[in-house]
């Protein structure tokens, strides 16, 4: 048969050179008012049209909405790596020890200016004027910024050398011209630059901690980055609170709770609440009302900020290769500041953990005030449904989140932990099975027959699965097929043992579900201190025949993951459980299930919260670790209501038993004399 002739190539030039559409246009585009689209960028810290939209409908009963209240800004010089170790170490201690002092509301950084209001669309403006900055001053930057301990009865600190400091006042200095220029009012701080460690405390405990000042070693090694960050209006005269238990209200001017939401609460009205209710208004929604004090815990101011932008200016030669901060949300409903803002905060690490998991019973309301007509405009019915003027505003709104008819759906999430891995069989297998050429050569028949090509040594934090392994994940798969289970996403740890266990359930399954890749959902950090994993690229993968989706994008990307070298337990938990709300919005719009192929943590720390519990201590979590076999199965089912709300149920198939088998050797055989011999 003849070959066909193709017609010539269409010209596409045009439409191949436009321009693509900035994310206010999107929204604009969505049916959303120019001046809500602006304040949700402004915000969320315009990380997306996704997020933003998110936003605006959480925040519809808002009665700032569309007011005219922009948010203030400030720009910090923040740590990173081993001195912000010491840093946050140093707030841990001093809050078990004692008490919260002034310091323990922000995250460890230098001040580099005072507030200063932006107008909402004024924000690129801003970034812009940043980004000439650090490009004209990257000269004149030192190299590493040398700081020095102070103490005095009220005050501790570690100030920055006098030649370093008239250096990094250029930065302010710059700054407040290059604002000026966009008629804005910024007041550089030209005094003696510091991190602060510890103010507003009790005389009594200066001694001691004047003790743990001198244990941070300002010689440490650190990554400086200046960061413009952002907070809403009504923080300002309030405390910060995070929430630790969800609450449905039952009066209508009480405030909804969900956990990971944070509240701005007035701390004298805390104080003097004799009925143990106090008023806040929510950091996710802005809606005011009365919700019970003992649902909430004290935090750091600066976790409700929101990071615009982050420039490396300096940094030591531990951190040459270190990426800049995460330039990408990753949850619509849970704080932003929570994986944006690269280090902890304060709070996320000195914060101890509430000690009773029993979510506590409020106290009954015997009479009900109304709620003040001072806490910014809210009124009492601030959280009714939409008004007949809102729906009609977004009428036109595609909300991916939601179905067409505003249902939302009813999921399983199953979360998966990988099969057996050959480094916990075998030990220190690489030595044995690789010779000085780098071949490979089984020394087991339950080891791999072959490996990927790739160095030996990546194997070290990277390993495979056991042929065991392989047939424990297709019997799971197999009893997943026969119990009806069907996955129409799967998220996968980028750890190579953890995509052959997917790559064998969906086989088993009969499945054409792709794999995504989510860094996000590795395991924990802290277990990696010394050497941190290689791994595949997932365009590698595919290349080496796993069902992978290249086009899939992280919310967590490997460079952002692995900069957190020095990541709590906190962290961990706050990581994984804005993975695991981020998917399961977005996925809403995808009929079925949704398969996450992680570690034996990640059964915990990704339906913890998501279920009510609070955040376990690093030595619980250590406890439940040892707890979970492989391809153990955690299964959470959405339930029925207004709120997603999640419960932990039993999974609908057999899971996988069986004993240890041990190295056989032959020699046994020949009784004591072999024995003596040895």
């Amino acid at each position: 048969m003849a070959a066909v002739l193709l017609p010539p190539p269409r010209r596409t030039s045009g439409r191949m050179n436009r321009n693509p559409q900035t994310a206010l246009q999107v929204l604009l585009q969505m049916g959303f008012p120019k001046h809500r689209a602006e304040k949700a960028l402004a915000a969320t810290g315009d990380r997306g049209v996704q997020l933003a939209a998110d936003w605006l409908l959480s925040h519809v009963n808002d009665p700032t909405l569309d007011s005219c209240s922009p948010r203030e800004y400030i720009l910090y010089l923040c740590p990173t790596g081993p001195l912000l170790g010491q840093l946050q170490n140093f707030f841990l201690q001093s809050m078990l020890q004692h008490e919260r002092n002034g310091a323990h509301n922000y995250l460890p950084h230098i001040t580099l200016c005072s507030f200063f209001q932006l107008p909402d669309d004024g924000v690129a403006e801003i970034v812009r004027a940043l980004e000439v900055i650090c490009e004209r001053l990257r000269g004149e930057l030192p190299e590493k910024i040398r700081l020095e301990h102070y103490t005095s009865q009220t005050f501790l600190g570690l100030f920055v050398d006098q030649k370093h400091n008239e250096m990094l006042k250029k930065i302010s200095v710059a700054f407040m011209r290059e604002t000026a220029d966009l008629q804005l009012s910024v007041e550089p701080y030209l005094k003696a630059l510091h991190v602060t460690l510890a103010y507003q405390f009790d005389v009594a405990h200066y001694g001691s901690l004047e003790k743990l000042t001198q244990m941070i070693d300002t010689e440490a090694p650190a990554c400086w980055e200046l960061r413009l960050y952002s907070r809403d209006t009504r923080v300002k005269g309030n405390e910060v609170h995070k929430v630790l238990y969800s609450h449905v209200p039952h009066e209508a001017d009480e405030l909804e709770l969900l956990i990971g939401d944070f509240v701005y609460v007035n701390g004298d009205k805390l104080n003097k609440s004799t009925d143990g209710w106090v008023e806040g208004t929510s950091w996710l929604t802005g809606c005011s009302g009365f919700l019970p004090k003992n649902y909430i815990e004290r935090t750091a101011e600066s976790d409700a900020w929101t990071l615009h932008k982050s420039f490396i200016i300096c940094k030591s030669t531990f951190s040459d290769d270190m990426p800049r901060p995460p330039s990408s949300p990753l949850s619509s409903i849970v704080p932003v500041q929570s994986l944006q803002e690269q280090p902890a905060t304060p709070a996320q690490t000195t914060q101890p953990a509430a000690t009773n998991s029993i979510k506590p019973t409020p106290v009954e309301r015997k009479n009900v005030p109304q709620l003040s007509s001072t806490n910014s405009g809210a009124s009492s019915n601030s959280c009714d449904p939409p008004s007949p003027k809102e729906d009609t505003l977004y009428e036109n709104v595609n909300f991916l989140s939601l179905k067409p008819n505003g249902e939302r759906r009813l999921k399983r999430l199953y979360v998966v932990r990988h099969a057996e891995r050959i480094d916990f069989t075998f030990g220190p297998w690489i030595k044995a099975c690789f010779d000085q050429q780098g071949n490979y050569a089984p020394k087991d028949l339950n080891m791999p027959k072959t490996v990927l090509p790739r160095k030996p040594m990546d194997y070290l934090k990277d390993s495979p699965l056991t042929r065991i392994g392989l047939f424990q994940a297709t019997l799971t798969g197999e009893a997943m097929y026969e119990a009806g289970v069907r996955f129409s996403q799967v998220f996968c740890s980028p750890s190579l043992r953890c995509v052959q266990t997917a790559t064998n359930i969906l086989k088993a399954l009969k499945s054409a579900t792709l794999i995504n890749i989510e860094p996000g959902l590795f395991e924990w950090l802290a277990w990696y201190p010394d050497v941190q994993p290689v791994w595949f690229k997932p365009m590698e993968l595919k290349e080496f025949g796993f069902p992978i989706n290249p086009t899939y994008k992280p919310l967590v990307s490997v460079d952002e993951l692995l900069s957190k070298k020095f990541e709590s337990c906190e962290q961990y938990f706050n990581r994984s459980h804005i993975v695991t709300q981020t998917l399961l919005e977005t996925s809403k719009q995808v009929d079925g299930d949704i398969m996450f192929l992680g570690h034996s943590a990640t059964l915990d720390v990704c339906t913890r919260q998501l279920t009510g519990g609070r955040m376990r201590t690093p030595q619980e979590l250590v406890h439940i670790v040892h707890k979970i076999p492989y391809v153990g199965v955690a299964c959470v089912e959405e339930e029925p209501s207004r709120v997603p709300r999640w419960g932990l149920v039993a999974p609908s198939f057999e899971t996988l038993t069986h004993a240890s088998n041990v190295k056989y050797d032959w020699r046994c055989m020949l009784g004591d004399a072999h024995i003596a011999k040895r």
